[in-house]
C-alpha cells in the first residue's frame, strides 16, 4: 500500500463507527440493565430505561455545552437533533422525542431543558448513567433487544443489548435507585 492509500484509509476511518467489543459491552449493560419506572400512578410503568456501567474510562461532558438545542445540533454535526439519535426495540424503529429522553447520574436528572447542569460532569469508571423514555405502559416483562445508535460529527455510534426485563423490574418506583 503506498502513502496516498494509507492516507485515504486513515481519512476514511475518521467517518467510521468505533467498535466496543461484545465483553465490554456485556459489563458495561449488565443483566440486569432494563427496567420501568412509575413517575406520575405507583405501580403504572410510565417510562423505560436501562442503564449503563462505565468501565472503559472517566466520562466528562464538555463544561461549555450548548443549552439551545439548535447550537448542540451544530456541534453534534447536525441539522436537527432528531437525527442525533435512532432507537430500534425489538426489532421496530421507534420514533425518539428528544424531549422524552431523561439522563439520570449521582441522583441528579438531565434532559433536553437543563442540559447546562450536565457541563463539566465527569462519570468515573464504576460509575452510573440511567437512560429513561417516556413510554407509557413501559416495556412488558421478557426479553427485549435495544440498538441505539447516535450519529455525532459523521461518526455513528451503536450500542445494542438483548436482556430480560425482570418481573420485579417492570414498574420500579421513580426515580429508579440502581
Amino acid at each position: 500500500m503506498n502513502v496516498l492509500d494509507y492516507l485515504e484509509l486513515q481519512k476514511r476511518a475518521e467517518y467510521v463507527m468505533s467498535y466496543i467489543p461484545k465483553y465490554i459491552l456485556k459489563r458495561m449493560i449488565p443483566e440486569d440493565s432494563f427496567f420501568n419506572v412509575c413517575k406520575k400512578v405507583a405501580g403504572k410503568p410510565d417510562a423505560f430505561g436501562f442503564y449503563i456501567v462505565n468501565v472503559i474510562s472517566p466520562l466528562t461532558v464538555p463544561s461549555e455545552i450548548p443549552s439551545d438545542p439548535k447550537e448542540l445540533a451544530k456541534l453534534a454535526g447536525v441539522d436537527d437533533l432528531s437525527k442525533l439519535i435512532t432507537v430500534t426495540l425489538d426489532g421496530k424503529a421507534l420514533a425518539v422525542d428528544l424531549n422524552k429522553v431523561e439522563l439520570r447520574y449521582e441522583n441528579k436528572s438531565v434532559t433536553l431543558k437543563n442540559l447546562k447542569d450536565a457541563a463539566g460532569v465527569t462519570i468515573p469508571v464504576g460509575g452510573k448513567l440511567a437512560l429513561i423514555y417516556d413510554y407509557p405502559g413501559g416495556l412488558k416483562e421478557g426479553e427485549h433487544e435495544l440498538v441505539v445508535k447516535v450519529g455525532i460529527g459523521g461518526n455513528v455510534q451503536e450500542i445494542s443489548a438483548k436482556r430480560v426485563l425482570k418481573k420485579e423490574r417492570v414498574a420500579l418506583k421513580y426515580p429508579p435507585v440502581l
